[in-house]
């Protein structure tokens, strides 16, 4: 199962992390792991090349993390809308694939 954790601070999501797999077919065929990945890392491309954001993001196999922890509230507000969209993506999968993912939001301070 994947497990998606976006942590919120005063209303703005500042990181998340995507770790696991689905394993809702056998690899090479596996379109809830696709669609995962897909968005995911669309979204940290379109924070840091577009956005122009230098977010901090780990990757390994079946573990990605993206944190805008230490940047100030104008790059953070700049990432919302890529953020939240992001958010709405991989709940839209889980609302279709609950059994292959789970979405969390925490709020953190």
């Amino acid at each position: 199962m994947i497990k998606a954790v976006f942590k919120k601070k005063r209303d703005n999501i500042v990181s998340f992390n995507i770790k696991g797999h689905a394993n809702s077919a056998e690899e090479g065929y596996d379109l809830v792991c696709c669609a995962i990945s897909a968005i995911s890392i669309t979204i940290a491309n379109g924070i840091t090349e577009v956005a122009k954001v230098d977010a901090d993001i780990n990757t390994e196999d079946g573990f990605l993390s993206l944190s805008l922890e230490d940047k100030n509230s104008e790059q953070i507000h700049k990432c919302q809308c890529l953020m939240e969209t992001m958010l709405l993506g991989l709940k839209s999968v889980e609302k279709n694939y609950g059994e292959y993912i789970k979405v969390l939001v925490e709020e953190v301070e």
